[in-house]
Formats: C-alpha cells, structure tokens, sequence
C-alpha cells in the first residue's frame, strides 16, 4: 500500500511539473542562415552557413498592426541564430527576417526568401518552449562554378533556374 501511495505521489509532482514547463512565457526562436550559391531557394550540398548574418523577429498584432515585440541577433559560427522572446503572442503575427550580411559576396536579399513567419503562443498545442524555423536566405549575384552540374543531378534544370542564370551555370 505504501509503494501504490509513493508511485502515485510521483505520478502527482510529474504531472504538476509538466503543467509547470508548459505553462511558459519565454520562447527561443531557432534556425539557420545560408548564402544560397546556386541562387534555387533552398539548401544544397553547395549553399554555406553565414555566421554574422542580422536576423530580427517582429510581433505585431493582427487587427491594429501595432508592433508589440522587437528584438534582434546574430548568427553563430554554424549559421544558427537563436532569439527570445517574451510574452505570450497569441493574437499578433510574429515573423523573423533577415537584416544583413556580412559576406560582401553574398547580400541580396529575395523577397520570397527574407522572412519565416513563426507561431510565438503557448495556446496552439506546442509543449516546447523552442520554435524552429526554416532557413533564411541571401544570394549570390550569379551561381558559382558546379551548380550547374547539381542542378542537372537532381534533374530540376528546367524547373528552378531562372532565365538569366542559364547562361552563367
């Protein structure tokens, strides 16, 4: 009896502790920067991390389109950037962009690639209090030397390369 009582006292402090976990205001925001080499859109075995790249994270809410949340960092030597950020942001839309690179090669920002919208609210049935994020991209002016030989080994060459890198691939 005493062992039945001692588990389900145990079972009683996990229960509380996980409430207690969930029960968070703070969130990392995690992910990656790359310089997009063969200027696709996503990673390659050619696309390099950039350490130093400015990335920022901005919550503003849905209906008056306010800013209620601003911060910023940098990446590290792997090209991951990790961001905190406080507050329960239920009804905003919080979105991390890029801001700058350091590599002089490697600056030009797509629109389509600049920014990751990111859920910063404990209601959405998220028990972590860390939100990953897809990489972020900035561009070469022109691919370097083996995209095109990638491009043909994945068999996307007409599907993915715009019309003014044919040539330069």
């Amino acid at each position: 009896m005493a062992k039945a009582i001692l588990l389900l006292s145990a079972l009683c402090v996990l229960a509380i502790a996980n409430f207690a976990v969930a029960d968070f205001e703070i969130f990392d925001v995690e992910g990656k920067v790359f310089c997009d080499t063969c200027r696709l859109g996503f990673v390659t075995s050619l696309s390099d991390t950039i350490e130093g790249a400015t990335v920022s994270l901005a919550c503003s809410d849905i209906e008056t389109n306010n800013v209620t949340f601003i911060t910023e960092g940098k990446t590290d030597y792997i090209g991951k950037y990790t961001l905190t950020v406080e507050g329960d942001h239920e009804n905003d839309i919080c979105e991390v962009k890029l801001v700058n690179s350091p590599k002089e090669d490697c600056k030009k920002i797509v629109p389509e690639l600049v920014y990751n919208r990111i859920v910063c609210s404990k209601n959405v049935g998220m028990h972590n209090a860390v939100r990953f994020v897809n990489p972020l991209f900035f561009q070469k002016d022109k691919p370097i030397h083996g995209c095109k030989e990638l491009v043909e080994k994945m068999e996307l060459v007409d599907l993915l390369i715009l019309e003014n890198d044919k040539e330069t691939l």
